[in-house]
């Protein structure tokens, strides 16, 4: 299902060709945003109602049986390949709309009993859906190659499934007998009970200390602490975290066994499956390189003294003689305004002026249709994300607006993504149009970095040149060096596993501090690292999400490309990035973005990302040098 995150998560085309679908959409919509725009989304586009959506389930698990009975039929002729793949297509494109509702429902307040419990029968539903196809891959693998390119070319019907059909045959080294296929599909239900229980645990469940900030009572869960963490005080700063974390620490024997338990199920898949390592299996898909992550890690340590550079100039600009963690998050210079939502949008339209007009008004028109739910509500989940897999509405957004910068570049972000799914629904069929997130962070951080450029170039005075430079720094220190760090403590924790290494809450912790220390510059007294924030590996949901992260590092070095190119009026590059995006799931993704002008399995992507770093400091400096 395609639900893109933040770290927090999608037809569009260049000025010289627009899609017919696209072109409808431009010419009724408008740039200009509401003064009052839609907080919470409009579900009835999914389903009328609760009921409906149970008749749906209903009708799908009745016709689960027609897809089975197909079993043993695929190689028997070009018309039966074709009737198999089209009967599990329409049925999952059924399932996947499905399954954005209940979602959507349940997220939106995962205290709702009701809503959980429908979410649960969805998922039941969709590990019942992989059961009844679970023979499809055998049986392509048993067709062969040469008998797939000849059918291909005989029935036009199988087109659209070309890149499905070659990507099977490639993974048939990985893919077992139908009873195995059958078993492991079955199995995945239970081995993804643990992202489910570590969402409830710590959206729902966990017991936030209240704290009183200036005489006003807090209640010190997630998203407070989101919003209470940059404070311009470091005594509240300091408050925050020292009550904030201690939660975690209390639950790092029972969150250990969560995230072991999940890790141990991924180790058991790879193995099954006969991949070298989980690593392996998680790339295997998209046909990755190995390279583009262990190249991004290396480099990332490589560029350490630019992220070490830019925590000095940080503590000079505050006045820190000695920063702590509990500092990083806090602005160099006050935020110029609060936002109101519609001003956020405004905004977020300015910046992405350099996508071109047609771009702008489908945005704009966008944003007044109900697909957004940003309302702060008590149980909503936490973070941000795009849920665009149900094809024939549109897609769904979930964030948190409080009124701040860093919301206003969240709605950039997920909106990105929104349009980056608006752009291939348009240009693909269902069978292609679902892009992997290797590609989809490349829009939603281009869009962030066209934002972070706009207001700095536009900042009125020099305070707000500061704010707007700080605030580039900080994308990139949070897009591409933090999330890094984390595809390293994925890599060490799966690693451990696989060596049958014993791992609890306690380890997993010392683990995520050596990196944490490492990537702060602790032992050069850089950034001081309390012992207690080893447990914020605890606190990233992204985790439950296997070898995710890394690409938002990968995604902001090609944004950078992206973002400066368009900036500067490069009209090919703007339609080579446009046709990445309208692109969606019809190739490997590596070889999708090595189209548009990037090799992500070469140094030279995350050196420029490094060296864009230390210009926008240089820049900074120069600034506060004013007089």
């Amino acid at each position: 299902m395609k639900r893109i995150a933040l770290a927090v998560a999608l037809a569009f085309t260049s000025l010289s060709f627009v899609t017919p679908a696209f072109a409808a959409s431009a010419a009724t919509t408008q740039s200009n945003p509401s003064a009052n725009p839609p907080a919470v989304w409009d579900l009835t586009s999914l389903y009328p109602s609760d009921a409906a959506w149970e008749t749906e389930r209903q009708a799908l698990l009745a016709d689960l049986p027609k897809m089975k009975a197909l079993q043993g039929t695929l190689g028997t002729s070009s018309a039966s390949l074709l009737k198999g793949l089209q009967t599990m297509s329409d049925i999952r494109r059924r399932a996947n709309r499905l399954e954005v509702y209940s979602g959507l429902k349940a997220d939106a307040n995962t205290k709702d009993d009701t809503n959980q419990a429908r979410n649960q029968l969805a998922y039941s539903l969709d590990s019942q859906v992989d059961q009844a196809t679970a023979f499809i891959s055998p049986e392509i693998a048993a067709i062969g190659a040469e008998k797939i390119d000849t059918w291909i070319k005989q029935e036009p019907g199988l087109q659209k499934f070309s890149y499905m059909l070659h990507t099977a045959l490639r993974l048939s080294a990985h893919t077992l007998s139908a009873g195995e296929e059958n078993l492991l599909a079955a199995a995945n239900d239970p081995l993804e009970q643990a992202g489910s229980i570590y969402n409830l645990l710590t959206n729902a469940e966990l017991p936030w200390p209240k704290i009183t900030v200036r005489g006003k009572v807090y209640t010190l869960d997630q998203e407070t602490y989101v919003s209470l963490r940059s404070d311009r005080d470091p005594k509240v700063r300091q408050q925050v975290f020292k009550a904030f974390w201690p939660v975690f620490k209390a639950y790092e024997r029972t969150i250990g066994a969560i995230y072991v338990a999940h890790l141990r199920g991924n180790v058991f898949k790879a193995r099954a499956r006969k991949y070298d390592s989980s690593l392996d299996m998680a790339l295997s898909g998209g046909n990755t390189p190995d390279a583009v992550y262990t190249t991004l890690v290396a480099q990332a340590n490589a560029g350490l003294p630019t992220l070490h550079r830019y925590f000095k100039l940080r503590s000079k600009l505050l006045g820190l003689k000695q920063a702590g963690y509990q500092d990083i998050y806090v602005p160099l210079a006050n935020p110029p305004r609060q936002y109101s939502l519609a001003e956020a949008e405004a905004l977020t339209l300015d910046a992405v002026q350099p996508l071109g007009d047609d771009y702008v008004k489908t945005l704009g028109g966008n944003f007044q249709k109900g697909w957004m739910h940003s309302l702060q509500q008590q149980g909503k989940h936490s973070g941000a994300y795009m849920n665009g897999a149900a094809y024939d509405v549109h897609p769904f957004v979930l964030m948190t607006f409080d009124g701040g910068y860093e919301s206003v570049s969240t709605l950039a972000h997920e909106w990105g993504h929104a349009m980056h799914t608006v752009l291939a629904n348009g240009a693909q069929p269902f069978e292609t149009a679902d892009y992997p997130i290797f590609v989809a962070e490349i829009p939603s951080t281009t869009n962030e970095m066209l934002l972070a450029d706009y207001v700095a170039s536009h900042a009125k005075t020099r305070a707000e040149k500061v704010f707007a430079l700080s605030q580039e720094l900080e994308l990139l220190r949070g897009t591409f060096f933090r999330q890094a760090m984390f595809a390293e403590f994925e890599l060490k924790a799966h690693d451990a596993i696989e060596h049958d290494q014993s791992l609890t809450g306690a380890d997993l912790s010392k683990m995520y501090l050596e990196l944490l220390k490492r990537y702060h510059g602790d032992a050069q007294g850089v950034v001081h690292i309390d012992d207690l924030y080893g447990v914020e590996w605890a606190y990233i949901p992204h985790f439950y999400s296997d070898f995710y992260v890394y690409q938002y590092a990968t995604s902001i070095s090609a944004a950078a490309y992206f973002a400066e190119g368009i900036e500067k009026g490069d009209t090919a590059l703007r339609e080579r990035y446009f046709n990445m995006l309208k692109a969606g799931g019809s190739d490997d993704a590596y070889q999708v973005v090595k189209r548009a002008g990037l090799d992500m399995a070469t140094p030279a992507p995350y050196q420029a990302i490094v060296r864009r770093m230390d210009k926008v400091m240089d820049e900074l400096e120069a600034v506060m040098a004013q007089k």
